[in-house]
This record gives structure tokens, C-alpha cells and sequence, in this order.
């Protein structure tokens, strides 16, 4: 399957030339600050409605940073975040997850609208950031059924938490962060479609 070539091929042309992943997504600043965003402006593909960037938090030493995926709604002209995709020092690839609105400021559409644009999420950008925009893109298609599960415990979450608090309030409750995950391991990923005859 081409979305599993990439995803294992990209990090090792990185890593043929000393880099990884992480050093790469910086775009050539020395140093990373906690959430500034790299690239500064965002990788933001017009052709296909899509944007990324990646920035870190103060993490568990097991995470580094992470990627956040958009697709811009044409129909409203707001934003859809797609899912957010944690990596280690070192590039590799540790967990989706799903955040609440406040984290990104979306609205937050149901799973079913967002999950209806894993099909055919692509991003394409020129230049240096090329191969990670390549990467995330067989990312989200080799991940895509585990992607929409966890879109799907997004929204049980909320319906359960919006029992004792209002939507609008939960929405920008900084209590609440992640809303559910997945595992990003790519061995393990690549091993189930050997083991099913892809």
C-alpha cells in the first residue's frame, strides 16, 4: 500500500541525512519554544483545504510535539480540526488524539462531518516541509479506521459530559483537553495490513 511506503519511507530519508522528523518540522529554528507553532504561519494547502503545524507542549518525556491537522468547511467557512498527532524526540510516530474546541478555537462539528473528510484529506506543500506534508497524508490513511473510531468516543465523551454541563460551557472548559486517542504506533499498524494480505 503507497500510504505505508510513505509513512515508513519518509522518516528514513530524514534519517539518511542526520534528521528526523521533529528537526524538520521546526523549519530550521534552532531552538523550539512551547507552542509557538512551525511553521510560524502554518502549512496551509488552498488547493485542497487543509493546513498543519506542529508545536510541543510540556509533555511526558515519551511525547515531544505533536501535529495538528485542519480541513477548512467550505460551507461555513470556518475550520474543522481533523486530529492532533504526538511524536517523540526522535520523530516516531506515539498516538492520535482529539481535543476539545477551546485548544484549537474550532466549533467543534459532529464526527460524522469531519470524519467524512478522511477520504480524501490531502496536504501538498513545495519545499522543505514537502516530505512531512507527504507524511501526514498516508498517516491519516493508514490510520483512517482508527481515526474514526476515536472521532466517534469524541462525541460519546461530550454527550456525556454535556449531561451535567452546558455545551458552550464545556466547549471552552480548560479542564477538559484531550477528549480520546488512539494508538499511532507504526510497526504495529503496518503489521495488521501484512497479517490481512496488503
Amino acid at each position: 500500500m503507497d500510504a505505508a511506503l510513505t509513512a515508513v519511507n519518509v522518516p528514513l530519508h530524514y534519517a539518511s541525512k542526520g534528521q528526523n522528523l521533529v528537526l524538520a518540522a521546526m523549519a530550521g529554528a534552532k531552538q523550539g519554544i512551547y507552542l509557538a507553532h512551525y511553521p510560524e504561519s502554518d502549512v496551509v494547502d488552498r488547493v485542497h483545504h487543509t493546513r498543519f503545524y506542529f508545536h510541543s507542549h510540556r509533555h511526558p518525556s515519551h511525547e515531544h510535539g505533536h501535529f495538528h491537522l485542519f480541513v477548512n468547511d467550505r460551507e461555513t467557512g470556518s475550520f474543522m480540526h481533523l486530529a492532533a498527532l504526538s511524536v517523540n524526540a526522535v520523530g516516531e510516530p506515539v498516538r492520535w488524539f482529539s481535543t476539545n474546541a477551546w485548544v484549537t478555537g474550532e466549533q467543534m462539528p459532529p464526527a460524522d462531518k469531519v470524519m467524512a473528510q478522511l477520504d480524501d484529506f490531502q496536504i501538498y506543500t513545495p519545499g522543505r516541509l514537502a516530505p512531512i506534508a507527504r507524511w501526514l497524508t498516508a498517516m491519516v490513511q493508514l490510520f483512517r479506521p482508527q481515526l474514526i473510531q476515536m472521532l466517534q468516543r469524541r462525541d460519546a465523551v461530550m454527550q456525556r459530559r454535556c449531561i451535567s454541563q452546558d455545551w458552550a460551557a464545556l466547549c471552552e472548559d480548560r479542564r477538559v483537553d484531550v477528549l480520546s486517542q488512539c494508538s499511532a504506533l507504526l510497526p504495529k499498524r503496518i503489521q495488521q495490513f501484512q497479517q490481512r494480505g496488503f
